[in-house]
C-alpha cells in the first residue's frame, strides 16, 4: 500500500522526529510504500512573535519567571537546521513542504493515511480541528490513527469541535491511541472504540538507534548523568546538581547554548544539536533525569536508570500511562523536590521491562498489519 503519515510539524522536537522516523521505518519493513506528509503550518508573523516575546520578557522581569523564546519563521528554520537535516535525509520519501491547501489533491494518490503519533489530537496543537481528523481526505482512502495522543486526561475540545471531530473520527477504519486515559475519553466523547498502542519509537530496537547515530561500537555508559530538561527552572537545575552529587556523576546536556533567554543577539546560539547527538547521549549515560515523555521512552529503550519529572502543563497522564505499563511509576515525580533519594539507588528489573517492551512492540506491529491488510 501507498501510505501517508501525518504528524505534528517536525522542527526540533527530538521525540517527535524519531517517532515519525520509527513509524516510517516500521511500515517500510512491513512492505508498504511510505510518504511523510511534511505540512507547513502558517508562518508565525514577526509582529506576533515580537508581541509574544515581549510579554514573556515582561513576565520574566516583573515576576522573575523564565519562559521559552518565541522565534520568528526565519529564526525557527535556523535553530532547527541540524534537526531538520535529519528529517530531510532520514524520513524519506517526503511530500516536500506543502501548505494545508495542497493536501486534498496530494492525498488522492494514497491508499491510506495514518495520523500519529505524538499529541496530534491535543486542541492547543491543532491548526484546525479537521486537519488531524483527516477531514481533507477522500472517502476512498483508508483512515487510521496510530498511537495518537490527546496529551491530557481531561476532555479539552469545545462542544462544537467535539461534534466536528466525532463526525470525522467515526469515518476512520481503525483507531489507536497512546495513553490509557484516551481510550475512555474517545469512547465517552466520540462514541468510537479505540485501542492503546505504544509510541512508534518503541517499535524499533536499541540497535536500530545505534545504527542511526553510527555508534554501534560505542560502549554503554561512562559519561555520567544525562539531563534532558525542557523546562529549565532555576530550582530544577539546582536539584539536578544535587542529584549528580548524590550519584557521584558529572552532568551533561544536549540542548542549545541558549535555551531560555530573550531577544538573543546571536540566533545561532539557539541551534539544537543533531538528532544523532541526542541518541548518543542515552548510550553513553549512566543515569538520566528528564521532564520529557520521550526522554523516558529512550531511557527504557537503552535500559538506563532514570527519574522522570512530569510537567503538569505538558500533560502528566502521558508519563503516568507509559510508566504504568512498565511498572515504573515509582520513578515519576511532580517536582524535583519530591524525589525520594532512595529511588536513585533502586535497581530497575530490566529483564521484566524488556519482556513488556517486546510484547508492546509486537502488539503495535500486529495492529498496523491488520489496519493495512488488503481487503
Amino acid at each position: 500500500m501507498k501510505v501517508g503519515i501525518l504528524t505534528l510539524p517536525l522542527w526540533n522536537n527530538y521525540g517527535g522526529i524519531l517517532q515519525a522516523y520509527a513509524l516510517t521505518l516500521t511500515l517500510n519493513r512491513l512492505g508498504h510504500e511510505v510518504i511523510f506528509l511534511d505540512v507547513k503550518r502558517n508562518k508565525l508573523k514577526k509582529s506576533h512573535a515580537f508581541i509574544q516575546n515581549l510579554r514573556r520578557w515582561l513576565k520574566n522581569k516583573v515576576l522573575s519567571k523564565a519562559g521559552p523564546y518565541y522565534p520568528n519563521q526565519t529564526e525557527l528554520e535556523l535553530i532547527s537546521s541540524k534537526t531538520r537535516n535529519f528529517v530531510e535525509k532520514k524520513i524519506q520519501p517526503s511530500s516536500g513542504w506543502m501548505q494545508l491547501s495542497e493536501l486534498p489533491e496530494f492525498s488522492r494518490g494514497l491508499d491510506a493515511i495514518i495520523v500519529g503519533s505524538d499529541q496530534v489530537w491535543r486542541p492547543e496543537y491543532c491548526p484546525s480541528i479537521e486537519f488531524y481528523f483527516l477531514g481533507f481526505a477522500p472517502k476512498s482512502i483508508r483512515k487510521i490513527s496510530y498511537a495518537a495522543s490527546l496529551g491530557t486526561d481531561d476532555w479539552r475540545f469545545s462542544d462544537q469541535n467535539t461534534l466536528i471531530a466525532k463526525n470525522l473520527l467515526q469515518k476512520f477504519n481503525t483507531v489507536s491511541v497512546r495513553e490509557k486515559s484516551a481510550v475512555d475519553l474517545i469512547r465517552d466523547n466520540m462514541e468510537v472504540s479505540a485501542v492503546q498502542c505504544c509510541d512508534p519509537t518503541l517499535l524499533l530496537d536499541t540497535t536500530d538507534y545505534l545504527n542511526i547515530a553510527d555508534i554501534s561500537n560505542m560502549p554503554s555508559g561512562g559519561a555520567g548523568l544525562f539531563c534532558y530538561i525542557l523546562d529549565p527552572e532555576e530550582s530544577r537545575m539546582q536539584g539536578l546538581e544535587n542529584i549528580g552529587a548524590s550519584l557521584g556523576y558529572p552532568i551533561f546536556y544536549n540542548m542549545p547554548k541558549t535555551f531560555n533567554k530573550y531577544f538573543a543577539k546571536d540566533p545561532e546560539s539557539y541551534v539544537f544539536p543533531k538528532v544523532e547527538s541526542w541518541i548518543e547521549c542515552f548510550q553513553k549515560s549512566d543515569f538520566v533525569v528528564t521532564d520529557s515523555f520521550h526522554g523516558c521512552v529512550f531511557s527504557i529503550i537503552f535500559n538506563k536508570p532514570f527519574i522522570a519529572i512530569a510537567n503538569i502543563d505538558r500533560g502528566y497522564t502521558r508519563f503516568e500511562s507509559l510508566l504504568e505499563i512498565y511498572n515504573l511509576k515509582d520513578r515519576l515525580f511532580k517536582s524535583i523536590s519530591d524525589i525520594d533519594p532512595n529511588i536513585l539507588k533502586k535497581e530497575i528489573k530490566w529483564d521484566s521491562v524488556n519482556i513488556t517492551k517486546a510484547q508492546q512492540k509486537q502488539y503495535g506491529i500486529d495492529f498496523l498489519k491488520k489496519a493495512l491488510a488488503e481487503v
